[in-house]
């Protein structure tokens, strides 16, 4: 056996076996996601239709690594990436003690929340944007990190001490559909729309071919 075998053997022993755990992890902590979303729209829908039937919170499974959480104008698309992850040397992660120690503490699987207009995906505007409102990332050990837009982005920084929970994730999905609701759709510059060909004035009468997105023709916050 050559010493090239005998390395690969190894890899596939330590880091292979190493991801394969990370990767069951993460399944675990979104299915634990998919519970606790199903529960808070079934736990909001009571109370937001005493005033509006329309205002229904409704969940969404659209697949093994994929699923919806809808209210109002909004859709928040709960995303599992299926690879394991390493944050890169210069990241704040990769500079841990934590993981300085074991730098297989580093590797983590990913799940994200992008916020959608309802409506996009109702008419299948396949043009239309979503926005990126929080990645989770999770290690062999249990340990998370979120980075994200607002709250999410300074709430769950310690790494060495966040271990993943119900009630942690209840809080993700809280924060993720409070930025939602505040993340309002903006009227696009004038000089985003100041000309129209005959195909795009077509398009606007046809729901499903007029790209819009809450902040399209705008930067993003």
């Amino acid at each position: 056996m050559s010493e090239d075998i005998v390395q690969i053997i190894g890899g596939l022993n330590n880091k292979a076996g190493l991801k394969q755990h990370i990767y069951r992890n993460t399944v675990n902590v979104f299915e634990e996601l998919k519970r606790c979303a199903k529960e808070i729209a079934e736990q909001l829908t009571p109370e937001v239709i005493k005033k509006d039937k329309s205002l229904e919170v409704q969940f969404f499974e659209k697949s093994e690594f994929e699923f919806h959480l809808k209210f109002s104008g909004d859709t928040i698309a709960y995303i599992m990436h299926t690879n394991v992850f390493a944050f890169p040397p210069e990241h704040e992660i990769s500079k841990k003690e934590y993981v300085v120690e074991t730098p297989e503490r580093g590797y983590c699987g990913m799940i994200m929340a992008y916020n959608f207009l309802s409506d996009s995906i109702k008419y299948q505007r396949l043009s239309d944007v979503g926005y990126l409102l929080a990645r989770l990332f999770t290690n062999a050990e249990g340990h998370f990190y979120v980075d994200g837009q607002r709250q999410l982005d300074f709430l769950f920084k310690d790494f060495e001490k966040n271990i993943i929970g119900e009630e942690v994730i209840i809080k993700i999905i809280e924060q993720t559909m409070l930025y939602a609701l505040d993340f309002d759709l903006y009227v696009p510059p004038v000089e985003a729309m100041g000309d129209m060909t005959l195909q795009q004035k077509n398009y606007v009468n046809n729901p499903a071919g007029f790209a819009t997105g809450k902040r399209l023709g705008f930067k993003s916050e």
